[in-house]
């Protein structure tokens, strides 16, 4: 199942390194490093389900990753941004491009985890994953760590970074860690989701910003001076229609 989930982002990693004459060889190793290690990618995804923490809260969830991280050698930097639970974990190869992979493990509140087709929440969890996170996060870990064996075996130079990106359910986590500039020096950064299909394709997109925004209105009687008011709902409507 893991295989499946990271297959695509893991062609996308090697394919990004230089001299890939022997891409297909690359693709071999990497997927049976997956297969073998199958079982312990499987239970990473299953313990940060289980753990279903909240944005900012992934205390848990960050440091299961960390752990599985530093045992294959990578340099762990935690609390980046200050964040409690974001971090990067690299490692490096000689001289050689920076890739990037992101993992997001955060849950939602008011999801149930139940295994049936209808809504009913378990007592004492409130949170789930809604959205694939600890695949995300469990897939993203592996595909750094195959890589990682990869560029072992085969003297490959350059750096695999795995960024830690908490909060990404409206929490803006990346945004704080954009603006510490963990970003910068990094050739490529690679991202995938959890979803019903594998697909690997070289599009990008926008990043934004979440805010919010104050209407405020001017108050006046509507019989005696109607044209002295000003509607602050017809202010939303009117950016409703108009952004």
């Amino acid at each position: 199942m893991i295989r499946c989930r990271v297959s695509a982002l893991l062609i996308a990693v090697t394919i990004a390194l230089p001299s890939f004459a022997g891409a297909q060889d690359a693709k071999t190793m990497v997927a049976a490093h997956i297969d073998e290690n199958a079982n312990s990618y499987g239970d990473i995804a299953q313990e940060i389900w289980e753990f279903a923490e909240l944005g900012y809260m992934e205390t848990k969830s960050s440091a299961l990753l960390q752990s599985a991280l530093d045992r294959e050698g990578f340099e762990i930097e935690a609390g980046v941004a200050g964040i409690p639970t974001a971090f990067v974990a690299s490692w490096k190869n000689g001289d050689g491009p920076i890739i990037g992979i992101m993992a997001e493990y955060d849950a939602l509140p008011g999801i149930t985890q139940d295994r049936q087709p209808i809504r009913a929440p378990i007592e004492g969890k409130p949170q789930g994953h809604a959205c694939g996170h600890h695949l995300f996060a469990a897939g993203s870990t592996a595909a750094a760590i195959a890589t990682k064996r990869w560029m072992e075996q085969t003297g490959q130079q350059g750096e695999i970074r795995l960024y830690g990106t908490p909060a990404e359910e409206g929490g803006a986590g990346k945004v704080y860690m954009v603006r510490a500039g963990l970003f910068e020096d990094v050739d490529i950064m690679l991202h995938w989701h959890a979803a019903d299909v594998n697909s690997a394709d070289a599009s990008s997109s926008l990043s934004n910003k979440s805010a919010k925004f104050r209407f405020t209105g001017i108050s006046a009687h509507a019989a005696g001076a109607p044209e002295r008011g000003r509607s602050a709902l017809d202010g939303v409507e009117a950016m409703n229609h108009m952004v």
